[in-house]
């Protein structure tokens, strides 16, 4: 069975100047969200997405920023009924410290290894269904990104995994690896909601009075990845490199450690 995932981020991926209330900088989190989408979801998805923008009349958007909050339930709510996963990475960069010394606080290094995660994540969960070589595709938003060196880097993680759990890629192609603009390919718009929802679990500004909204995440979670006990946490959402090292609110943290994904025997019947 072939899979497509399409990948998307929010947050930026400046390391080096995070902002806080003083200063100016990247942003303090990033998140990586993902879609996998089998051939007939992907069929489903790109009709409930055009129902989706004849109700709000609109055709297009460049990212999640652009819809209402009204509009975004909407839109969480028709992902939350589509026959897909969805997975997320979520790094508060206040915790990277070494890591951003060793990499000199490259963002492209950093961005590189949030996608290693994110992807560690769906072939462990797509492993269990006879994944292949030939049977996966993924779609990036097109960025300013050195795709070269990310081809590199997926190489030398494949033939040489320094880390237990980075041994799934043995069977990975990182020539799979594409790249789209936001208006070529429509269902990346959904992998911008995904990392969106997760996104806004953590991001509190003075726009928002220092309030997370969970509401999209909630209105979706059911079709996050989850484990054999329908966890979703570990499994559709990794967090880097815990939950308590991502600080994020008492009621939010609960809501991830608690977060049940739909059984996956019901997935298969909807897929």
């Amino acid at each position: 069975m072939r899979y497509t995932v399409f990948v998307d981020e929010s947050g930026e991926t400046g390391v080096y100047k995070v902002r806080n209330e003083n200063t100016p900088g990247a942003s303090p989190y990033f998140v990586m969200g993902a879609a996998v989408l089998q051939p007939a979801s992907s069929i489903v998805a790109r009709k409930r997405l055009l129902d989706f923008k004849s109700t709000i009349a609109k055709s297009k958007w460049k990212h999640a920023t652009d819809l209402a909050h009204n509009e975004k339930v909407l839109l969480a709510r028709t992902l939350g009924k589509l026959p897909v996963r969805y997975f997320a990475v979520i790094s508060n960069k206040a915790t990277l410290k070494e890591y951003k010394d060793q990499i000199g606080a490259d963002p492209h290094k950093f961005y590189n290894k949030c996608l290693k995660y994110l992807l560690e994540r769906i072939l462990e969960y797509l492993s269990t269904k006879g994944l292949n070589e030939d049977d996966l595709s993924v779609i990036l938003e097109r960025r300013n990104h050195d795709y070269d060196a990310m081809i590199r880097y997926f190489e030398t993680v494949k033939h040489n995994p320094m880390y237990r759990q980075s041994k799934v890629f043995s069977n990975f192609n990182p020539f799979c690896i594409t790249t789209r603009q936001k208006g070529e390919e429509d269902l990346l718009e959904i992998a911008d909601f995904v990392s969106h929802a997760v996104y806004q679990l953590a991001n509190k500004t003075q726009a928002n009075f220092a309030i997370p909204e969970p509401r999209y995440f909630c209105e979706m979670s059911s079709r996050f990845a989850g484990d054999e006990k329908c966890n979703i946490l570990g499994t559709g959402i990794k967090c880097i490199h815990s939950l308590a090292q991502l600080d994020l609110d008492d009621d939010v943290a609960k809501l991830l450690r608690d977060a049940k994904c739909q059984a996956a025997a019901s997935y298969r019947n909807h897929s």
